[in-house]
């Protein structure tokens, strides 16, 4: 098991941020390892802030990550990948020189624009991932998508969700939920008896909350259900801060 999480190697304060890395077999006992991702580049030589790993078809992880490009904090997505597959450990990890993946064009907050979700793939054989952003205090999670090569990401028509008064929208994650058991589902899990969970930290207040309702996969929207409330009044999925 791989737990990746942003950490400061310089103290125990906001700054200098690095992706950690530890290892376990049985989630009690971890072996710290060294940073998977650190500013190295110039897609990411201000910062290398949140983002997701994904599992590729033949078992092959990508990490998505938000790297800071300059001293104004604009904002891209770039990915890692392994340099060596057959360490158990994936100790080392590289940024190709064909990133940045996706770019926040002209209709972007290109400052409040980051931390991209684990990728799901449709019916249609794209994948798709969510980016947290806001617009005129409007927070909303913006989708890409990619054919199945992974490497070239075109934004949608509309954000999957969005909601009024909300502000900045951080660290989204977005995956199905089974109504009929316990088991956990892939997120491009397509199926009966599902409901979705839209889950997102509110810059304004940085607290998680989060939603349960229908994902339309034909058109690419998310409903929140009438029990579930957009916003800080709503459902709170911890309370750390």
């Amino acid at each position: 098991l791989h737990l990746f999480y942003q950490y400061n190697p310089k103290g125990a304060t906001w700054g200098n941020i690095v992706w950690a890395h530890s290892v376990s077999k049985d989630l009690i006992n971890w072996i710290p390892l060294e940073p998977a991702i650190y500013p190295s580049k110039v897609f990411d030589k201000y910062g290398t802030w949140s983002g997701s790993a994904t599992i590729l078809p033949g078992n092959k992880p990508v990490i998505l990550y938000t790297g800071i490009v300059d001293v104004t904090k604009h904002k891209s997505k770039n990915y890692a990948i392994p340099a060596n597959m057959s360490d158990p450990y994936l100790r080392k990890w590289i940024k190709p020189d064909n990133n940045p993946l996706i770019v926040a064009d002209k209709n972007i907050n290109k400052i409040q624009f980051r931390d991209p979700t684990t990728a799901w793939m449709g019916r249609d054989g794209y994948w798709r991932v969510l980016v947290g952003s806001v617009r005129n205090h409007r927070g909303k999670v913006i989708m890409y998508k990619s054919n199945k090569n992974f490497m070239k990401w075109t934004k949608a028509k509309h954000p999957l969700h969005s909601a009024q008064g909300t502000g900045n929208w951080e660290c989204p994650d977005f995956f199905p939920v089974s109504l009929k058991n316990e088991n956990g589902l892939d997120t491009s899990y397509d199926g009966k008896d599902v409901k979705h969970v839209l889950k997102v930290s509110f810059d304004v207040t940085r607290f998680d909350h989060y939603t349960v309702g229908t994902y339309d996969t034909k058109k690419d929207k998310y409903f929140p259900d009438n029990t579930s409330i957009d916003g800080w009044k709503g459902l709170r999925l911890d309370y750390g801060n």
